[in-house]
């Protein structure tokens, strides 16, 4: 796999390659607050399917973080398409409101 000069995933370039060489067109990823925000940022997400436990964590404010939010006006905005209960749980799917770049 490809990486960046962080030595990280290159992870548009990972993907591109799934695409090219496996013909994978849609990948669904778990992912934690670190590479959910890296895909955001990004813009390599289509749909986000998000399931909210009624609970708080203390190091809940991390995601925030990880997406470079710092000041409310970077806030991302999302198109809510879908909002259920799952067991005690909450899902809600998706679309982010990416600004250009």
């Amino acid at each position: 796999m490809a990486t960046n000069s962080a030595n990280q995933l290159d992870l548009a370039e990972t993907l591109q390659r799934l695409a090219k060489e496996q013909q994978i067109n849609h990948i669904w990823v778990e992912a934690g607050a670190t590479l959910a925000g890296s895909l955001i940022q990004q813009q390599l997400v289509d749909e986000l399917i998000v399931y909210l436990a009624l609970s708080l964590w203390g190091r809940w404010a991390r995601a925030y973080r990880a997406l470079g939010l710092t000041k409310m006006q970077d806030v991302i905005e999302l198109d809510i398409q879908d909002i259920r209960l799952v067991g005690c749980d909450i899902r809600i799917v998706a679309i982010p409101k990416l600004k250009q770049k």
